[in-house]
């Protein structure tokens, strides 16, 4: 079998992270994921809509595609189900390029866009951010030559926060139209208060929109997204479908989680509070931050590498995870996810333990 490894796969390299965690007592902030659990009635009430046939019987999609269809206001053959943005990347990948081609993306970013690269032997381009952590869009014009399969920007994006307009949008699609280049606007954080490119959709035939019920939503455990498109786009990108979009449980959660928006809306409130509950506190300290005002991200900027990994392990040793080790610039830097007030709190009576011992 080892005769048929592909040279290109076998020099790639995939680190597992956030490993080894505590779930139950431990304060989970390093995956921009919801950090406390859901009450014990909203699952209890999840559980009493689950069908006696779920673990018998193959899910019907449909069902699900006309409640999200309903939920943003378009037909449903603008829609296509996958296993989260995650499985949404590989097939516009799979699909939209050949080997050789590039791809353009707002980097750093969710570091799939670049892994699915490597693995359909695309050339990775990355344009990134100015002094004001604002996206290069002087450096987005550079990358892009003939070669240019897809652009891709998280909008909003983290670890590094930023938040394009529409207008800002429209113009980028507009650029990538006249190259027919495809323009993925990936909306992952949307509903903590970015504006969407959904709007465009009817606009310009080289866009998707791609959407999950990981982050504002909550459930990141039932990795479940959707693309947004025009029609003739998603027939072809459905293609790549396996016998289902998705499992029968992820599919009875994500129906619960559109009957009840109101719980996604708390839960923006929870992380808005304690956004503010967390920035207060490092300004209390002197501490630089960035972010915080269109994700469940903020990222924290320390004196020198050495604080920055001291800090991740520290705060691991007390069961409080967050993420570290970014690449330069920005390797002096930790990002902590946000949640509710009382989580923010206790990060920051850590943090404040830390930097009395590391100062």
């Amino acid at each position: 079998m080892k005769t048929r490894f592909k040279p290109h796969i076998v020099a790639m390299r995939r680190y597992q992270t956030s490993t080894g965690r505590d779930l139950v007592e431990g304060l989970r902030l390093d995956r921009n994921e919801r950090v406390c659990n859901a009450s014990n009635s909203v699952l209890d009430a999840l559980w009493k809509e689950m069908p006696p046939s779920i673990l018998h019987v193959t899910p019907d999609m449909g069902v699900l595609y006309e409640a999200i269809a309903d939920h943003e206001g378009v037909p449903r053959d603008h829609l296509y189900l996958t296993q989260g943005i995650t499985e949404g990347i590989r097939f516009i990948y799979e699909t939209l390029t050949n080997p050789g081609d590039n791809v353009v993306v707002l980097d750093p970013t969710y570091p799939m866009y670049q892994v699915y690269a490597e693995l359909f032997q695309l050339e990775y381009r990355r344009f990134g951010y100015g002094q004001d952590h604002k996206p290069d869009f002087q450096a987005l014009v550079d990358a892009i030559d003939d070669r240019t399969a897809v652009v891709a920007i998280a909008n909003p994006n983290l670890p590094i926060e930023s938040a394009l307009t529409v207008d800002q949008i429209r113009d980028i699609a507009a650029r990538c139209k006249e190259r027919d280049i495809v323009l993925v606007i990936d909306e992952a954080y949307h509903h903590f208060g970015a504006e969407t490119a959904k709007g465009l959709i009817e606009e310009f035939d080289n866009l998707v929109v791609m959407r999950t019920f990981s982050k504002a939503w909550g459930m990141a455990g039932i990795r479940l997204g959707y693309m947004i498109s025009q029609p003739q786009n998603i027939t072809y990108l459905n293609k790549t479908r396996s016998l289902v979009e998705t499992n029968a449980f992820s599919m009875q959660a994500a129906l619960f989680a559109l009957k009840h928006v109101d719980l996604m809306a708390d839960h923006v409130g929870e992380v808005k509070a304690g956004t503010a509950c967390l920035q207060a506190g490092l300004d209390e300290l002197g501490v630089p931050w960035h972010g915080g005002e269109y994700t469940n991200g903020l990222m924290i900027f320390l004196r020198s590498n050495a604080e920055a990994s001291g800090a991740v392990a520290f705060m691991r040793e007390r069961k409080i995870y967050i993420r570290g080790s970014f690449e330069p610039p920005y390797d002096t830097c930790i990002r902590a996810s946000l949640g509710d007030p009382a989580s923010m709190q206790s990060f920051l009576s850590a943090f404040r333990d830390y930097l009395a011992a590391a100062r």
